[in-house]
């Protein structure tokens, strides 16, 4: 399977190490927009440091040239959603000529591609955590699923190259599945996002320091259920105990620094309006009012002012 991987941040580097590890150097490929670092990453390749201490190094084809690239069976874009729009239009060719292109972004800003654009194309989620230590080096922080599918109802073809996909990765070691609802699975971590992601960036703070303060608890629980609701109300199936399982997350991943903080503390554009915007923006057009959630986002947009 030829795949394309588009984005060398913390998950591009972790999908790209598992899957080149087993790998021809040319059936792996690297697709970065700085042709600088493409041609840096090419000679030096990846390293992941593994969770059981050990460290793992691939070298793979990286380049800055999508028109170079050919015979792609599947493009796993892994850019943040911040650049979504940048990566469409600069790539837009290369999706269209590939098999299968899969979108694995946080929030649900992402799932309106669908809508606008005709290539083949499906959506993940993961649970697998990792970190960017430097350029092309990342650390594996947590094992996890990635989940697969499409938001319309897929041919027997389409379910076949999904099963393919999922078992590629599973046998280089990312445990994935194919599920029949790939929006309630997205919509199940957007929940996780929106109770955690934008008050660690707040209070600057890792994810178990929130469930501590009784402010801060207040304020998850509120923009979690405010985002319940508008699930809800969008026809999407979400879980009862949506808060308690934030609180295990923040629990099971307590000294974790989220990306969102990450990002703030670096001054980069955060991800808000994929994750608390979105809920505020679809809640205002189906008719839920989502005040905290536009609060907490007004506050976030705040800490990077211009």
């Amino acid at each position: 399977m030829r795949i394309v991987i588009v984005g060398p941040g913390a998950l591009g580097c972790l999908f790209a190490c598992r899957l080149a590890r087993n790998a021809s150097q040319d059936e792996i490929i690297l697709l970065d927009h700085r042709p600088e670092r493409a041609t840096a990453l090419s000679r030096s390749g990846l390293t992941l440091h593994e969770m059981d201490g050990s460290t793992t190094r691939v070298q793979l084809t990286v380049t800055a040239r999508p028109a170079e690239i050919t015979g792609a069976d599947l493009v796993l874009a892994c850019v943040k959603s911040t650049v979504l729009s940048a990566c469409l239009n600069a790539y837009r060719n290369l999706f269209a000529a590939s098999g299968l292109t899969v979108f694995i972004q946080n929030g649900i800003s992402h799932l309106d591609i669908a809508e606008r654009e005709t290539f083949p194309m499906a959506f993940a989620s993961t649970t697998e955590g990792a970190n960017l230590v430097a350029v092309g080096e990342a650390r594996h922080a947590g094992r996890g699923l990635t989940s697969l599918g499409f938001l319309h109802l897929p041919s027997t073809e389409e379910r076949a190259r999904l099963a393919a996909i999922a078992e590629y990765f599973s046998q280089a070691g990312l445990t994935a599945e194919v599920c029949a609802d790939i929006r309630e699975r997205i919509w199940q971590k957007l929940l996780i996002n929106v109770g955690i992601n934008a008050l660690t960036a707040l209070h600057d703070c890792p994810n178990g320091a929130l469930p501590l303060n009784p402010t801060w608890r207040g304020q998850m629980a509120a923009l979690v259920e405010e985002a319940r609701q508008v699930a809800r109300a969008a026809g999407v199936a979400v879980p009862l105990d949506a808060f308690a399982r934030v609180l295990s997350v923040c629990e099971a991943t307590a000294k974790n620094i989220s990306s969102m903080l990450q990002d703030a503390r670096a001054g980069r554009p955060t991800e808000i309006e994929a994750i608390n915007g979105a809920v505020v923006r679809l809640g205002q057009k189906i008719g839920v009012a989502t005040p905290v959630n536009a609060e907490i986002t007004r506050q976030v947009r705040a800490l990077r002012p211009g």
